[in-house]
């Protein structure tokens, strides 16, 4: 497949990248600072672009049979990051015929399903300390529904570095048994294995260590 990753230069996006080309993949890697990939291969092609720009997308989108999102933002003051980068990113898809996408989210932005305990503390940390991220995540979510598009929404919970673990946990329509971290590896993995899967075609799908 062609996939076309936007924000390659993050440290999740640049997984997805790697990821991607193991599968034997063609990747276009779209971001402002093709320098910071530091990757070269021959089925790997960077775009220089700004996803928060109007019409900086245009033509990165062309021939792609899939687009994965994975944006981040370096501080957790007010941001528009991820619903503008997405309006621009189904702009570009629109454009250039694209159907498929894969996006990342959290898992905070829905708790009422854990136990009391784990849903007071997740409660607490979103509101101090990621309310403005979570506030344009729901943002970007509401943009992703509206798209049109084949996509999945992949809420991820505390993201962590490190290797991918031989097994974690990924729950279609539903949510993780508990909060808890994801290795941004596995994230990787999942998203990149399941491209043209049409079981996960408009669903939110929660990725985690297990």
């Amino acid at each position: 497949m062609k996939l076309v990753v936007v924000g390659a230069a993050g440290r999740t996006g640049r997984l997805i990248v790697e990821r991607g080309l193991e599968n034997k993949h063609e990747v276009r890697a779209v971001l402002r600072d093709p320098s910071r990939l530091q990757l070269t291969d021959e089925n790997l092609e960077l775009v220089t672009a700004d996803v928060l720009a109007d019409g900086s997308l245009d033509g990165a989108l062309d021939g792609a049979d899939a687009v994965a999102v994975a944006l981040g933002t370096p501080n957790r003051s007010t941001t528009t990051v991820f619903s503008q980068g997405m309006r621009n990113v189904v702009a570009a898809a629109g454009k250039s015929g694209t159907r498929r996408l894969l996006t990342m989210s959290s898992a905070g932005l829905e708790v009422g399903h854990l136990p009391l305990m784990q849903r007071l503390v997740s409660q607490f940390v979103v509101d101090r300390v990621y309310r403005n991220i979570h506030l344009d995540l729901a943002r970007m979510e509401d943009e992703v529904e509206a798209s049109g598009l084949d996509w999945t929404i992949v809420r991820v919970p505390m993201l962590k570095d490190g290797p991918a673990k031989p097994h974690y946990e990924a729950v279609v329509g539903g949510h993780l048994a508990k909060a808890g971290a994801a290795t941004r590896a596995n994230v990787a993995d999942w998203i990149v294995g399941h491209l043209d899967d049409a079981s996960t075609f408009e669903q939110r799908v929660e990725v985690g260590d297990g």
